[in-house]
């Protein structure tokens, strides 16, 4: 079979595909949606600062710490499974009861008794995380017609605005008062939760509307795609996991304020959420190819920068690090789905099992790096590693052999 047929949907697929893509851009629904990640996300920016807390008071090793991220992004293999049910059945009420989940659970984790517990709270964390992340991407994406890139900007902006929120929320929290307070925290994803319930009853879900519909799953033609991406996205794993779950630890062994510390992950992530909202718009204008090579680029020159610099050159390296590598996902999961109209949960699940499952692995080597070189070299060596994640971006098909046309 030639290139062309393997990444050649069926006809089927091709006119539901087109549907998918009519009307314009959907903002205000579109905002909706993505305040569930928001909210959600929150509470996975708990677990970086909440480290110090957990490997000082249960005496852990920097990898059994990587663990607690093994098993909350971990559970995103069974993404998949869930897109795959989600592209055919309306499960978006059970995914906007997620961010209550993911809340009460991670709350909980600043006061887990032990390692066990703290492992078991991320791993319902990690489900009700894959839940959230299978589904309701979807949902954005058949809100944002034929600007793709945009609506997964708008997605990933409200997760990027959570996961900068959060360490400063539960940083704050657990200096101010104490961590015996984090608990409390939950409350919000519970209200938020029911709200957003209430809201989104009339919304439409994102399904084919048909069982039958599109059942073959286009294996080759997401072979073809998952694979280089999958190259790029284990390059770049030691630099996400050592900047976002050891960057409070480094800087608190360097002798930084804890508050300061705790709030780092936030500076980071703040401007990686100004990286996504330019990825969508630049990938729209300018292709996925030119961006994503800029994004791994850029963010592997900043953390080595970060490494061998002080003071403020570290501070707009960590700045230029948040920005560019952040640009990443809103691109990549714009191309998956536009490559995949039919099977979008399916597609977007799959995409991101594999980031969240590799990253989660990359945070228990990241640690055992830690342990065993040092924080230096465990950041310099991760910026150095990302730029091997290029020559993946040419295996990629060209953006005109699309899925579906």
């Amino acid at each position: 079979m030639s290139r062309d047929q393997a990444l050649t949907a069926p006809p089927a697929q091709h006119e539901s595909g087109k549907a998918a893509n009519e009307g314009g851009f959907q903002t205000l629904k579109a905002l909706t949606v993505s305040s569930a990640h928001a909210i959600h996300d929150t509470y996975a920016g708990f677990i970086a600062p909440l480290l110090p807390f957990l490997i000082e008071r249960l005496s852990l090793m920097k990898a059994e710490a990587g663990l607690f991220l093994l098993l909350y992004q971990g559970s995103s293999v069974l993404q998949p499974f869930i897109g795959h049910i989600g592209d055919r059945k309306n499960l978006r009420k059970y995914a906007l009861l997620m961010p209550a989940i993911t809340g009460i659970s991670l709350s909980f984790l600043a006061v887990a008794p032990n390692l066990g517990v703290g492992l078991l709270l991320c791993l319902i964390a990690g489900i009700s995380s894959a839940i959230l992340h299978s589904i309701l991407p979807a949902l954005v994406s058949s809100l944002s017609g034929k600007q793709l890139g945009k609506g997964m900007s708008i997605w990933m902006v409200g997760g990027e605005f959570g996961i900068m929120l959060g360490p400063i929320l539960v940083t704050a929290v657990a200096t101010v008062f104490s961590v015996n307070a984090v608990p409390w925290l939950a409350l919000l994803g519970i209200a938020i939760s029911i709200a957003l319930s209430i809201l989104m009853r009339g919304m439409p879900s994102h399904t084919t509307g048909n069982d039958n519909v599109s059942a073959t799953i286009p294996t080759k033609a997401l072979l073809a795609i998952i694979l280089p991406l999958t190259g790029v996205v284990f390059m770049r794993a030691p630099l996400r996991t050592s900047s976002e779950i050891f960057l409070p630890v480094y800087l608190l062994e360097q002798g930084i304020n804890p508050l300061l510390a705790g709030s780092s992950v936030s500076l980071l992530l703040g401007f990686g959420m100004l990286g996504t909202m330019a990825g969508g718009p630049l990938r729209d204008r300018f292709g996925f190819r030119k961006v994503i090579i800029g994004s791994v680029f850029f963010a592997s020159l900043g953390m080595i920068f970060f490494a061998i610099t002080s003071g403020w050159l570290q501070v707009i390296s960590l700045a230029l690090v948040g920005a560019a590598s952040m640009m990443i996902l809103p691109v990549g999961l714009a191309y998956i789905l536009e490559h995949f109209p039919n099977n979008r949960s399916l597609a977007n699940g799959l995409y991101l099992a594999i980031t969240f499952s590799i990253n989660a692995v990359s945070g228990v080597i990241t640690g055992f790096m830690y342990d065993k070189f040092g924080g230096f070299n465990t950041f310099l060596w991760s910026g150095i590693i990302s730029f091997l994640g290029i020559p993946f971006v040419f295996l990629l098909p060209k953006e005109s052999e699309k899925a579906v046309e």
